[in-house]
C-alpha cells in the first residue's frame, strides 16, 4: 500500500463486512475504505471498527460464495475475478469489467498481471478443431 505498512491479517468479522457490502462495481470505493482502515489501525491487523456503515447489498445466495479469512490481495483478486466472470471476461466492452470496477482497462490488466489472474482456457479444445 501507499502507506508503507504491511497488513498480515484481516479479522473474519471485518472480512465478512467487506464481502457482504455490494461495492457497486467500484474498486476505488473498496480501496478508500481499506486505506482509511489502515490509517486508523495499529499493528499489522486491519480493523474496520466504525469507519464505514457497510450495509449488506449482496444477493441472498452471497453467503455461499463470499470469501472469509482472506488477505487483502486475495480479496482484491476475488473481486476482480467476480467482475470478469460476470462480464464473460470482457475488459473494455461497454459494461465490461473495467467499467464496472470504475478503473481504466490498462489499470485492470496491470492488476490482473500483478495478481496472476489469467482467463481460463477453453476445455476440450484440440488444436482449434472441433470434434
Amino acid at each position: 500500500m501507499k502507506l508503507g505498512r504491511a497488513v498480515t491479517g484481516v479479522p473474519v468479522k471485518a472480512m465478512d463486512a467487506l464481502c457482504a457490502y455490494g461495492w457497486p462495481g467500484n474498486i476505488r470505493e473498496l480501496e478508500d475504505v481499506i486505506e482509511r482502515a489502515l490509517i486508523l489501525s495499529s499493528g499489522t491487523t486491519l480493523v474496520l471498527g466504525e469507519l464505514v456503515d457497510l450495509h449488506p447489498a449482496a444477493p441472498a445466495d452471497a453467503a455461499a460464495t463470499k470469501p472469509t479469512g482472506l488477505t487483502l490481495e486475495e480479496a482484491e483478486r476475488h473481486h476482480i475475478c467476480t467482475m470478469l466472470e460476470q462480464t464473460c471476461w470482457q475488459i473494455e466492452a461497454r459494461d465490461g469489467a473495467a467499467q464496472r470496477l470504475n478503473i481504466n482497462a490498462s489499470t485492470l490488466r496491470s492488476r490482473m498481471r500483478r495478481l496472476g489472474i489469467e482467463r481460463p482456457r477453453a476445455q476440450g479444445a484440440a488444436g482449434g478443431r472441433r470434434t
